[in-house]
């Protein structure tokens, strides 16, 4: 399930744990993080390395028949390679560590006794330790969680294959908070959050029986799946 755009989407302070792979299928997409930006076209792909802050414009494409959406997606490498890593924000190694824990676990109950206490450490020391990399736990928590939910929306996946992500799920106590959370920290509307996880979480209606006269497929197979399905 990719993102699709009918508009000029821009998202930013997009920040992962892992390596964080932009591909554009259709149209174009800007990247940017401070003063250096990355075009992309068509087909092209760009790994942005662990812990860097980006944000990501994406550009439909105009054509003799009108606007054309962009197509793009993201998804997170499990390994990341020697220049990747050199590459990586390493300024903030327990932040980086916390925001993938936390990536992993969103729903988790993320406070500060209980990661004190995994990391064998005082409160107070943990949180002085996020509070010299520039960072809090309450800000951290809330950025991964959103950071799960644009992941699991923006992966490229068979359509219907994808799950939705529930804002329990990611943990938000309710689907408002979770769309309040989206437009605060990346930019994403409400409404668009909205509709992505409704379309996400509709279920494939059963297969009818073929009204009488109706065309059979050949070979009596299904109709074909499209790849991704315009949400935004």
């Amino acid at each position: 399930m990719a993102i699709v755009t009918h508009h000029h989407l821009h998202l930013h302070d997009l920040r992962f744990a892992a390596p964080a792979r932009v591909r554009v299928w259709k149209g174009a997409a800007t990247l940017k993080s401070g003063g250096v930006a990355v075009e992309l076209g068509e087909g092209e792909s760009f790994t942005v390395p662990s812990f860097v802050r980006f944000a990501c414009l994406a550009h439909p494409r105009v054509s003799a028949q009108g606007m054309r959406p962009a197509v793009w997606s993201l998804a997170l490498e499990t390994q990341s390679s020697a220049d990747l890593e050199r590459a990586a924000d390493t300024s903030k190694p327990h932040a980086r560590r916390l925001a993938a824990a936390i990536f992993a676990q969103p729903a988790a109950h993320w406070c500060a006794e209980r990661i004190a206490g995994d990391w064998q450490l005082s409160t107070a020391r943990l949180r002085a330790l996020l509070f010299a990399e520039g960072e809090s736990l309450r800000s951290l928590v809330r950025e991964q969680r959103v950071a799960w939910v644009l992941a699991q929306l923006a992966r490229m996946d068979d359509a219907g294959a994808a799950s939705a992500p529930a804002p329990a799920a990611a943990g938000f106590a309710t689907l408002p908070a979770l769309q309040r959370a989206c437009q605060d920290l990346i930019g994403l509307p409400p409404g668009t959050a909205s509709r992505a996880i409704s379309l996400l979480s509709s279920s494939v209606a059963p297969a009818a029986l073929p009204a009488i006269g109706a065309a059979q497929h050949s070979g009596g197979d299904a109709p074909r799946q499209p790849r991704y399905r315009p949400y935004f």
